[in-house]
């Protein structure tokens, strides 16, 4: 720059050179909860495409940068890929397919695979921008179906367009699900040029530039499809039975002894077992089905104690014979029509034990809308849990310290448990002296003996702080054995006793 703010021959040369380098870019916002978490951006050069793509969740989140580019059909054919993962482990993975062979490497697997047609790789650590290219490449595929690499096949299906984009006069974006990737579809919206618009969730949302003021209409459109996907799940997988249902000769497992007895049935009258006795004891009642176990294991519903339902939790629970489950920490709209649709029977899924979380606010906030600052704000968010059903509140871990009385004292007077993460610049015993009932994963029972020297545990202290020293805790080998009198080496002997 000159004297007079002038710019140099060479220095426009750059300028333009970095214009033209760009003008092919799209940023996309990524929402978490709906709140900003950071971005993608695309760029488009000849030949070529590199995303970078980075987010961060409580010090947590993925950051890659990626260049691929395509054969005519939009399929990949080299991959590069680097970065870390969401636990901030590097990761680099590479992709080529040339005549006729592929080769991949990433931190997972190695491997080599001749290919005939067409076939799609699909990368471990990858920016989202990859599923619209996913898509694309459906989208021009023979029925809309594609081989995958390393395995697998994947299918895509338009659902529809945004209700309301020509009433609105907005470009239209049409949502389709992909099948094959998960255990169920996975939803993507392009515009009316194909090119990705969004990839949206609750939990985890990518927004173009277009689709960034569309995110509640985009998650209702969703939402309706996929209720109408559970419900025939639903439909195909559960018989309700207008009949008492007796199960015979199984071999039953008791949980008060640890036996299994063989010979044994249970009879079942709704929603409850009723009778449980050796099979000559149990006579079939007047109408009754019959199902013969032919001596196969049957056992009491299963509990998980600690889970987070999303599209397909409540199904997987069923099929693995988990029948009650307590959500820790879920939104405030979804998921609360979700346990609804269990209930009802319109999609699979255990009875469910709801805990609401409760955070303060800062960067390192947690998966909540429910953010207070205050005592006040606190005792009005347990109550809109009470008065919603929920069993138990759920302190996360920048709630600061003095309100946690003030939630635990308005949660049992309410009749809910109180439970959750240790907050930051607060140790375990405290926590439990000002009112919880219980503590949420054992990191934070280790970080209470570490509490002298890491106090901040909202960030990645949580993690690897406990890495760094949970081997020192071992009995006999305790690293504060000789330094009896500190306030950690009494915790120390409480727990191991060293």
């Amino acid at each position: 720059m000159g004297a007079r703010g002038r710019m140099s021959a060479p220095v426009l040369c750059a300028l333009f050179a970095t214009l033209s380098t760009v003008a092919g870019a799209r940023e996309d916002q990524i929402l978490m909860l709906g709140n900003p978490a950071g971005a993608q951006t695309v760029t488009e050069k000849t030949g070529a495409t590199r995303a970078e793509y980075s987010y961060n969740d409580r010090g947590r989140g993925d950051h890659i940068v990626a260049t691929w580019k395509l054969d005519a059909v939009g399929v990949p054919i080299d991959y590069h890929g680097a970065g870390n993962d969401y636990m901030k482990a590097a990761v680099t993975e590479s992709f080529r397919l040339a005549d006729d062979r592929a080769s991949w490497r990433n931190r997972a697997e190695q491997g080599e695979k001749t290919v005939s047609g067409e076939a799609f790789y699909v990368p471990v650590n990858a920016p989202p921008e990859m599923m619209g290219v996913l898509a694309r490449a459906l989208l021009k595929a023979p029925g809309h179906r594609l081989a995958l690499l390393p395995a697998g096949e994947a299918t895509l299906q338009a659902v529809g367009p945004l209700p309301g984009d020509a009433a609105t006069g907005t470009r239209a974006l049409t949502q389709y699900q992909i099948s094959g990737l998960d255990l169920s579809p996975t939803r993507i919206w392009l515009d009316g040029e194909d090119a990705t618009a969004a990839i949206a969730s609750s939990w985890f949302s990518v927004l173009s530039p277009a689709a960034r003021e569309l995110l509640p209409q985009l998650l209702a459109a969703q939402d309706q499809a996929d209720e109408a996907w559970s419900a025939r799940l639903a439909a195909a997988q559960t018989v309700m039975p207008t009949t008492d249902v007796l199960i015979r000769n199984a071999r039953l497992f008791d949980p008060r002894d640890l036996t299994v007895t063989a010979g044994m049935s249970a009879l079942v009258r709704g929603e409850r077992v009723v009778r449980v006795a050796p099979d000559a004891e149990l006579t079939a009642p007047a109408g009754a089905q019959v199902i013969a176990a032919r001596g196969r294991f049957l056992m009491p519903g299963l509990w998980d104690n600690h889970q987070h339902f999303g599209d397909n939790t409540g199904a997987l629970d069923i099929a693995n014979g988990v029948t009650s489950a307590r959500d820790m920490g879920n939104d405030t709209d979804a998921f609360l029509k979700r346990v609804a649709r269990f209930d009802a029977g319109t999609e699979l899924g255990p009875r469910v034990w709801k805990a609401g979380i409760i955070d303060g606010t800062g960067p390192f906030a947690g998966p909540t809308k429910m953010r207070i600052g205050s005592a006040a704000e606190a005792i009005q968010d347990v109550d809109w849990y009470a008065d919603h059903g929920y069993g138990q509140i759920k302190i996360y871990s920048s709630v600061p310290p003095p309100i946690v009385p003030a939630i635990a004292a308005e949660a049992h007077a309410r009749g809910l448990r109180v439970s959750g993460h240790v907050p930051a610049f607060m140790n375990a015993q405290q926590f439990v002296a000002d009112g919880a009932d219980e503590i949420q994963h054992l990191n934070f029972i280790v970080l209470d003996f570490l509490f002298d020297q890491v106090k901040e545990t909202r960030n990645m202290n949580r993690f690897t702080a406990v890495a760094a020293h949970a081997r020192e805790f071992t009995r006999g080998r305790c690293r504060f054995r000789r330094v009896s009198k500190t306030p950690t080496a009494r915790r120390c002997r409480r727990c191991c006793g060293s």
